[in-house]
């Protein structure tokens, strides 16, 4: 397991995690902590040829969760509004302040 290379990304600590398989490949993840100290690990799915190739979705997947964004085109995500009930839960909610 390979853990080396450490980046800070909007306050967050970001730590590749590289491990080789028993086929020659290699497995990433990456292990996000915030400013809180809360620490996440995220899993890259999917084997790689090599581990810098791992290393590199490792962080590409903890930058994208750390923004808050889909790694997929906005074209590919559909946009639903909230359920009625929810909308009126809301309502009251906002206009009660």
């Amino acid at each position: 397991m390979n853990v080396d290379k450490v980046i800070e990304y909007h306050g967050c600590e970001v730590r590749p995690v590289v491990t080789a398989t028993g086929t020659g490949r290699y497995a990433a993840a990456a292990i996000v902590t915030d400013r809180a100290g809360d620490t996440r690990t995220l899993g890259v799915d999917g084997n790689f040829a090599n581990p810098g190739e791992a290393c590199d979705k490792a962080l590409e997947l903890a930058l994208a969760w750390i923004q808050q964004r889909s790694v997929v085109s906005d074209r590919y995500v559909r946009r639903t509004s909230l359920p009625f009930s929810e909308r009126r839960a809301h309502s009251r909610r906002k206009n009660a302040t």
